[in-house]
């Protein structure tokens, strides 16, 4: 009985050696842990995405209703060809809308390149196949600026085409022909560029359009003039 309860208790004691010394890997690898929120995959092409200045994202991201700031982002990486295959998971209910969009560096929305409703959708995984888009930086300042601010006036075969394929080569490195001496676009210099300083200051006062007060544009989207210009006005 003696040798019984001692073989007992050292059996116990190895035992209890062994829990002491499992790191728990396998019980971890045995344990299924379930993702909160849903997925969402995204199939596109993407046309400039290497393009943007430093502190924006081309992300895919989820928002609140009402809100321009992502719940939650996800990096966009492209293959050599333009192609983006990504998944996120995680995307909580307070999302209603799916976006492959440009944000800041506070995460707040630049501009919408596609855009899913999905606040009635209840599938746990969501797939989004955005096509080919073109999200480059300069492509963005014509889509977001040019085209819905300025094109009235300075539309295709009118003095300043600032239209879509024309305006790159009608602004940057381009002598202003209103203000002696300076440049319309001025690489790696917003505060010297007419673009930027006429709509950012009293300049064109005297002018026919008071370009400061007739066009209300974002603080992001006088952001994204100056740090295009400032960042080299790359096509």
């Amino acid at each position: 009985m003696k040798h019984f309860a001692s073989t007992t208790a050292g059996l116990l004691a190895l035992l209890a050696l062994a829990a002491s010394c499992d790191d728990g890997r396998l019980y971890a690898d045995r344990l299924i842990l379930p993702e909160e929120g849903r997925v969402v995959r995204l199939t596109a092409t993407l046309d400039g995405l290497d393009t943007w200045a430093d502190g924006y994202s081309v992300v895919l991201a989820g928002f609140g209703e009402g809100s321009d700031y992502a719940v939650i982002a996800k990096s966009v990486q492209a293959a050599d060809d333009g192609t983006v295959d990504i998944t996120m998971s995680g995307v909580a209910e307070e999302v209603t809308t799916l976006e492959v969009c440009a944000i800041n560096r506070i995460r707040k929305r630049v501009a919408t390149y596609y855009e899913l409703d999905c606040s009635t959708l209840s599938d746990d995984t969501l797939r989004i196949d955005a096509g080919r888009l073109d999200v480059g930086m300069f492509a963005t300042i014509q889509q977001v600026i040019f085209d819905r601010t300025c094109t009235g006036c300075h539309g295709e075969g009118r003095w300043l085409d600032l239209s879509a394929g024309a305006s790159h080569a009608t602004l940057v490195g381009q002598p202003s022909t209103v203000f002696e001496g300076r440049t319309l676009v001025l690489p790696g210099h917003a505060a010297e560029s007419v673009l930027y300083t006429i709509l950012t200051t009293d300049e064109s006062a005297g002018l026919a359009t008071d370009h400061q007060t007739q066009f209300t544009l974002s603080d992001e989207q006088f952001a994204l003039i100056e740090d295009w210009i400032d960042g080299g006005a790359g096509e």
